[in-house]
């Protein structure tokens, strides 16, 4: 379907958004936050509603509901539209600003134009398939060699005294220093990476001891917990530690749910989950 008002176009099915008839670059959550509040108007939809249909299954809270609104409503001053896109309805959630909502038009999707990304239909020379095939065969080989490189510098890079690997999760690695050297001591080689899709990236390429995140970073509140719920989803039983300023009792059952081995408040209790995992040769 096609939803049209004021200067604003919505395609549900291809999840373009356009102003003015530009193409806007957005993402789809973005776009199906905007589709919910045209398909409910004039009704509001609650922050519970949009967390089940714009992260379902994903462990969220509120937070990422309003900062979601606030990116919307930042994107559509950045393209000229000065009034509130959204509005807030206190203590309730959200709805389309009144006089759009009333402006709403909606269509089949029929004769739509070529994406802008389409070249034009032209017979492909052989010639042409040749290049690209050599040049797919090129990027593939660079792939393997850079992998298969990377993970020989892993080993050779880890001390010969070392009792196993750590992966350490969090988006500002310098706060714990004081943790990583300690543990280095006791020849604990310990990784770290920033987010939670280099962890799992790290997750698929080697093998770790244990695994310590942060709870929060790049603006997800839980994003330690929703680590740990993906590496279980895939499998994967490394012994996860949330290490963090404070956890609340619903945190904490979560943790149970998706099988985590323990959570640190402080230094201390954080050595005494990690160690007995490496024992001294």
């Amino acid at each position: 379907m096609i939803y049209q008002f004021a200067s604003i176009s919505l395609n549900s099915e291809s999840m373009c958004l356009h102003i003015n008839g530009q193409l806007i670059e957005a993402e789809d959550r973005l776009v199906s936050l905007l589709i919910e509040l045209v398909e409910h108007y004039p009704q509001h939809c609650d922050k519970d509603f949009i967390l089940e249909k714009l992260w379902p299954e994903t462990v969220v809270s509120d937070w990422s509901v309003s900062k979601l609104v606030s990116d919307t409503r930042h994107l559509f001053k950045k393209h000229g539209y000065e009034h509130e896109i959204i509005q807030t309805v206190r203590g309730r959630g959200y709805r389309l600003n009144a006089e759009l909502g009333e402006q709403i038009t909606v269509s089949e999707q029929t004769d739509l134009p070529q994406p802008l990304s389409v070249l034009p239909t032209q017979p492909k020379s052989n010639s042409g398939l040749l290049l690209i095939a050599v040049a797919l065969v090129m990027v593939l080989a660079g792939v393997w060699l850079w992998s298969d490189s990377s993970q020989q510098g892993l080993v050779v890079s880890e001390p010969a005294n070392s009792v196993g690997r750590l992966l350490w999760v969090d988006d500002n690695p310098d706060n714990n220093t004081v943790e990583r050297q300690y543990l280095e001591q006791h020849n604990v080689t310990v990784y770290q990476v920033r987010s939670t899709e280099e962890a799992l990236i790290s997750l698929e390429l080697y093998e770790y001891k244990a695994v310590i995140s942060d709870m929060g970073r790049d603006g997800e509140v839980l994003a330690g917990l929703n680590l740990l719920k993906t590496m279980r989803a895939k499998h994967n039983a490394t012994p996860f530690f949330l290490y963090t300023i404070v956890l609340t009792d619903a945190q904490h059952e979560l943790m149970e749910q998706y099988h985590g081995q323990g959570v640190a408040v402080n230094p201390e209790q954080l050595y005494q989950l990690i160690l007995p995992l490496y024992p001294h040769q």
